[in-house]
This record gives C-alpha cells, sequence and structure tokens, in this order.
C-alpha cells in the first residue's frame, strides 16, 4: 500500500520526518519497505504563457514559440510537443535549470533556431512516471511564478500491510494507526 504524506496529514499530526514516521509504524508492527521523494521540481522553472507558435522551418516534428515567463520580453522557445494550443500555461526551464545528473538547460540552437529553455512535461518535472507532451497548468495560474510553489514536495511510504490488517488499506486507517501509536488525535 503506498501512502502519500501529504494526504495522510490532512487526516492526523505527523511526526517531524517521513523517516520519524516509518519508524513508529514498523515499531508499531506495520513494515514500511519502501520511501519516495515526490515533486521535487527544480529551482530555474517558472509558468510560462504560449503566445504563439510556429512551425519551425527545417523540422517538420518542431515547433517555434514564443512565451511570456514574467519578465516582459518574450523568450523563443523550440518545441517538440504537440498538446498545447496559444494561450495555454506551461512549465518553462529556463537556462540553468538542472533537471538531471547529466541534463542542464542551456541556451542553444535546434536546427539553426535558438530556443532560450525548454516548456517542460510532468516526466521531465518528475511529477509523473510517464507523460505525452507538455504538462497544461490551469488559466488561472500565475505567469512567472515558480513551479515548485504549484506542486510542493511530497513523501510516499510504501506499506507492507498483512492479511490480518485490513484497516491499514485506506488513508483513514493509517491515520488511525498513527494517532494510536503517537497519542495523538
Amino acid at each position: 500500500m503506498k501512502i502519500s504524506l501529504e494526504w495522510l496529514k490532512d487526516y492526523v499530526a505527523l511526526p517531524e520526518s517521513a523517516e520519524a514516521l516509518a519508524e513508529v509504524l514498523t515499531k508499531g508492527g506495520t513494515e514500511v519497505v519502501g520511501s519516495e521523494a515526490r515533486g521535487q521540481v527544480p529551482d530555474k522553472i517558472v509558468v510560462a504563457q504560449i503566445l504563439s507558435s510556429e512551425q519551425h522551418p527545417d523540422a517538420d516534428r518542431l515547433s517555434v514559440c514564443q512565451v511570456d515567463e514574467g519578465s516582459g520580453q518574450p523568450r523563443q522557445i523550440v518545441c517538440g510537443a504537440k498538446n498545447y494550443k496559444v494561450g495555454d500555461k506551461v512549465p518553462l526551464a529556463l537556462p540553468g535549470a538542472i533537471l538531471g545528473p547529466d541534463f542542464k538547460i542551456k541556451s542553444g540552437k535546434l536546427r539553426g533556431i535558438v530556443s532560450d529553455g525548454m516548456m517542460c512535461s510532468a516526466k521531465e518535472l518528475s511529477l509523473a512516471e510517464d507523460a505525452e507532451g507538455l504538462l497544461i497548468l490551469p488559466s488561472e495560474t500565475p505567469v512567472g511564478k515558480p513551479v515548485k510553489e504549484l506542486f510542493p514536495p511530497d513523501t510516499v511510504l510504501e506499506l507492507e500491510v498483512t492479511p490480518n490488517r485490513p484497516d491499514l488499506l485506506g488513508y483513514r486507517g493509517v491515520a488511525r494507526e498513527v494517532a494510536a501509536l503517537t497519542r495523538t488525535e
């Protein structure tokens, strides 16, 4: 059973860290077999609005977009995704953003056209395991806002639930167990 600590805290006061919670649960007889940090959105990724999109002159699968990321000057981005439309708001990795151990965003040319950043999918931001195209954000999302403020970090614990504890197959049951073990409401 995988359980999000962000969701669990809606039901019960949690110990100060995921490790402390795992220790409490394990001592109480519910083994924690895994822990995964999610939603660790890197710095230098902001909300941008797509102002225009045109076909790349030298590539069938690329588009050249102008985006507003809140600086007042449009920024040109070469993009391979097709699931967006003009006016959509998307995450934009600015030059200097680090999306992986060997993946640093920089200004450069793609097929002869300057690209000053990269519009991102949920997978590229480690918010999903797979994704088709760009992550389209709600239309009311403010341009220029750091994306890490939209997606708070979370930890997901994987619990080994034994057959005699079906009460631990949901958030309320796990919350009751945590409350009993930590003597909180």
